[in-house]
């Protein structure tokens, strides 16, 4: 059987993302249209098969005035209409927990098949937790019942990383630590305004339960991504919108199959691994 093409980060919203800024409203329809835009991966004619679909990030600010169920009504609408093609994904705020919501991701997750938590560091100002108590009591309160949450339903959580301060990707050794048998991604490779990504190697390295996501990454940084952690557990994604999936395959593409030193000259079968079977095994698709 082929291996599937899965994008790990998408959004999609009903109206204009205004807050973050990426403009205009973003479909379920308008994502499937890139995910099956003419391309070749691999020299074959090719589409991504299923993303991961998160709400747009705008929805879910601190100043949202979106309750938790709102903010991720689109997507459950989107993920009923297309089972074939989209996957539920939580963007979790994480000073909404209570309760309430965690009963909400339960069914999201027990009986409408969402596979992922995402949390946003940066977006909702906080500090992953560290070991010093009288710096790190605060977040472990505000955050442990989401990584007890996941491994409770055994779903991975997606970290995002790549800014100063609050999303330095050395902030997902503490709790990756702690949570061992919790799987969590940490997003962009560590790439975001800034570079962060051989922190985000170091780290990888460090805890078998943490994958890496390819998008917005350097080339030469995927390159050392695979050969640091090997391809098993590099997981592609395209961060749709406001980057295109074509261009963000197309990265990993290159970087991974062309010979040095270009590329690494890694296998086909490794590559295929990394744009989608790594994820399926992760979200337990087969």
């Amino acid at each position: 059987m082929t291996t599937p093409t899965i994008d790990c980060i998408t959004h999609i919203s009903r109206t204009a993302d205004d807050v973050i800024g990426w403009g205009p409203r973003f479909l379920a329809e308008d994502l499937i249209a890139q995910m099956d835009a003419p391309r070749k991966v691999l020299g074959e004619p090719a589409r991504v098969d299923k993303a991961v679909v998160f709400p747009a990030l705008g929805e879910t600010v601190p100043t949202s005035t979106l309750s938790f169920d709102e903010q991720h009504a689109y997507v459950l609408d989107s993920v009923q209409k297309y089972p074939d093609r989209l996957i539920g994904g939580i963007v979790m705020h994480a000073r909404l927990w209570n309760d309430e919501v965690k009963e909400t991701v339960r069914r999201l997750v027990q009986e409408q098949n969402f596979r992922m938590i995402y949390i946003h560091p940066s977006l909702h100002k906080y500090w992953l937790p560290i070991q010093t108590p009288s710096e790190g009591e605060g977040s472990k309160q505000m955050l442990y019942p989401i990584f007890e949450t996941a491994r409770e339903f055994d779903i991975p959580i997606l970290i995002h990383t790549g800014e100063q301060p609050y999303a330095v990707p050395a902030t997902v050794d503490f709790v990756a630590g702690e949570f061992a048998d919790v799987k969590m991604i940490i997003a962009h490779l560590g790439t975001q305004g800034e570079m962060f990504t051989a922190e985000s190697l170091l780290v990888a390295e460090r805890h078998q339960n943490v994958y890496l996501e390819t998008s917005f990454a350097m080339p030469h940084m995927l390159i050392e991504a695979v050969h640091t952690i090997g391809p098993d557990r590099v997981i592609f994604g395209s961060n749709c919108p406001p980057l295109e999936p074509t261009q963000q395959l197309l990265n990993v593409e290159e970087a991974l199959i062309l010979d040095p030193p270009i590329g690494m000259g890694a296998s086909v079968e490794d590559t295929r691994k990394i744009m989608g079977g790594n994820l399926a095994n992760l979200l337990d698709l087969r």
